[in-house]
């Protein structure tokens, strides 16, 4: 299985976004929003959570940034040529989000979703704080590949997140999932990592579903 640094070489491979008006769902602080900025006509991003958006808009220009929820968008219909959920769909309601992504998408146009695997290190790391996060991403795959839709194309690759050593990785995990350290957590992120965590950079890999499907 290819790995990448990022995921946009593999975005690009699945969609063309030259332009094109691209709907990002679940944006976050934007850590793909980024990558995307400058590549599409038009960037809309949204995200429920107002503190991500301000972190969104300190650091990527050229975007609209809106708070919003996928499972009701405030567009009209057939507004986007793209609309894009990444790693944000097994955060929402599939069947919700995904009627609300055909909606606002023209009838050409294409649904990208990227979700992690529930085997992925990353992910794994992430369910000891959010414990409900496996059976999330279980849920969210067995909904996309039985549910009624026309999938045009779908793949599975790798990410690889560089830390500087396990200290690193552990703080940013801390900084990012709780708010006072957890010697329990620190433990338990030390099994997932196993004997990786001398080496130096600690790549930490995940594992990535990557779907294109038709707006229905």
């Amino acid at each position: 299985m290819k790995s990448y640094n990022s995921d946009l070489p593999k975005i690009e491979e699945f969609i063309d976004l030259n332009g094109k008006t691209l709907l990002e769902i679940g944006c976050g602080d934007g850590r793909l929003t980024a990558l995307l900025a400058g590549k599409a006509k038009a960037i809309t991003a949204i995200d429920p959570d107002d503190g991500s958006l301000e972190t969104a808009r300190r650091k990527i220009n050229g975007v609209n940034f809106l708070i919003g929820s996928g499972e009701k968008l405030d567009f009209a219909a057939a507004t986007f040529d793209i609309v894009l959920f990444g790693y944000s769909l097994h955060h929402q309601d599939c069947a919700k989000a995904l009627a609300e992504a055909g909606r606002v998408a023209r009838p050409n146009g294409q649904i990208l979703i990227i979700e992690p695997r529930p085997e992925g290190e990353y992910s794994r790391l992430v369910s000891v704080f959010e414990r409900d996060e496996i059976a999330l991403l279980q849920k969210t795959f067995d909904y996309i590949t039985s549910g009624p839709f026309n999938i045009i194309g779908q793949d599975t690759y790798l990410v690889d997140y560089p830390f500087a050593d396990e200290t690193a990785l552990y703080t940013y995990f801390m900084k990012h999932f709780m708010a006072e350290p957890d010697d329990g957590a620190v433990e338990k992120m030390q099994e997932i990592v196993g004997d990786k965590k001398t080496n130096r950079p600690l790549i930490i890999q995940d594992s990535v579903n990557i779907f294109l499907i038709a707006p229905s």
